[in-house]
């Protein structure tokens, strides 16, 4: 029976190795964030080998995600560029609404916290999106502000999720958790975002078979 337990094939060793793929991802992601720059292909990255290696178990996950990060780093770097100008920009003006405010709360500072709202919800799905599809990036774009909007559950969950590990890894968790705690999230957040992004994809031709196609899929024309 032990033996049994400590399969190769088990749900143990299945585990283990899942785990194992997880944070050896998570710190490949980390150090190919350290130009930051590369944070959005890097993002993109480690949802790509998440999805395709660790859960559909195609390829390796290290490969897969040097793999994305090839295909994605010219355009991600100007992605992450942009994002980073858009966030100061808006911080900046919202700076500005308040100190030009004779009260807390006034419409040019309500107008800034709706754009900032709106664009935390597209961030949400904008690597996942650029992880699966090939556009230009207004359309990117468009598509994540559609997808938040039509997925709103979804987006609340994600966004909740999301600032709750921020917090956890800023002021609970030991420091050594950042070597976990994302890539282990990534893994969660997949089974969410696939809900989402299976709405998008084109299905399968006949004898053709898609990595992400799924029993997901199946699912949804079934019910």
């Amino acid at each position: 029976m032990l033996r049994r337990f400590f399969d190769y094939d088990g749900k143990v060793m299945g585990f283990l190795n899942k785990t194992g793929e997880i944070i050896f991802v998570n710190i490949v992601f980390l150090l190919c964030c350290l130009p930051v720059v590369t944070v959005g292909p890097a993002l993109t990255s480690l949802y790509y080998a998440t999805m395709k290696s660790i859960r559909r178990e195609r390829g390796g996950p290290v490969k897969e995600f040097f793999h994305s990060m090839k295909r994605t780093l010219g355009k991600g770097v100007i992605l992450t560029i942009g994002i980073i100008a858009w966030v100061a920009l808006l911080w900046y003006g919202r700076q500005m609404a308040l100190a030009g405010a004779q009260e807390a709360v006034t419409f040019p500072v309500v107008l800034y916290d709706v754009v900032i709202a709106v664009s935390a919800c597209i961030l949400i799905y904008l690597f996942p999106v650029f992880s699966r599809f090939e556009m230009k990036m207004t359309k990117m774009i468009q598509l994540s502000f559609v997808m938040s909007m039509r997925f709103f559950p979804i987006t609340a969950a994600v966004a909740a999720g999301s600032v709750l590990i921020g917090w956890l890894l800023a002021f609970v968790l030991p420091m050594a958790c950042i070597l976990v705690v994302p890539g282990v999230w990534c893994y969660l957040v997949t089974f969410l975002m696939e809900k989402a992004l299976l709405h998008y994809m084109p299905e399968a031709k006949p004898g053709e078979e898609q990595w992400y196609d799924r029993e997901e899929r199946k699912k949804d024309k079934s019910e």
